[in-house]
């Protein structure tokens, strides 16, 4: 992939994870902050079922199982992710890190604070690590999302799906996210730093056993 549309789609999940799964901020000294979305590690979970369309499919199923009211739903949402190819077309692959899906987005938290869109705030631990990181959305970054998305046929997607997890998996907790996409086999015993490997074979077979019929 060009490395500056690599670095367009990086940055596009990224604020959009911050902008939609922020909650709302209010802050009498920093007004212009509107939404705070908390720790470094939630953002990579939710970016996971983003790059992984497969895995994405496979956590609703599993959710489907737990929430019988939203089976007919799940069931035409998964029939749409695999009918149009997501898990092949829209993937984007990610490394086994010590604690599951990872890759570096300080490149990417930088420039966003660079236009203005965000602001951060950390911690250090008692062994000086960075710790209680929180992402402050601006004002500015919430009127120009509120212009640019509803029009934008290229982001459309990244939206829908990101409310599609808002909307399932939203109130989970980074160490929930974390928990979850561990109890798949594949995600669980890939090689720390390999890619972590594809799974529409088994969102096929888990179709099958939710609602008793083949995608």
């Amino acid at each position: 992939m060009d490395e500056a549309i690599r670095k367009y789609k990086d940055r596009i999940r990224i604020f959009l994870i911050l902008y939609i799964f922020g909650d709302p901020c209010l802050d009498a000294e920093k007004p212009h902050l509107k939404r705070v979305f908390k720790t470094e590690t939630r953002i990579q979970k939710i970016d996971f079922l983003l790059r992984n369309p497969d895995y994405l499919a496979y956590e609703l199923l599993a959710h489907a199982i737990l929430d019988p009211d939203s089976r007919e739903d799940i069931k035409l949402l998964v029939k749409e992710i695999l009918t149009r190819r997501e898990p092949t077309l829209k993937r984007l692959d990610m490394e086994r890190f010590f604690f599951g899906a990872y890759e570096d987005i300080d490149d990417v938290i930088s420039f966003l604070k660079s236009v203005g869109f965000i602001e951060f705030t950390s911690a250090k631990s008692s062994d000086l690590k960075t710790i209680d990181k929180k992402y402050f959305i601006t004002e500015q970054a919430i009127e120009h999302a509120e212009t640019k998305l509803p029009g934008s046929d290229a982001l459309r997607w990244y939206v829908e799906r990101c409310e599609m997890i808002k909307r399932y998996f939203g109130d989970l907790s980074a160490n929930e996210l974390k928990s979850m996409q561990y109890e798949i086999e594949e995600y669980k015993t890939t090689a720390w730093k390999d890619q972590i490997g594809e799974i529409e074979a088994k969102v096929r077979s888990k179709f099958v056993e939710v609602y008793g019929e083949a995608l």
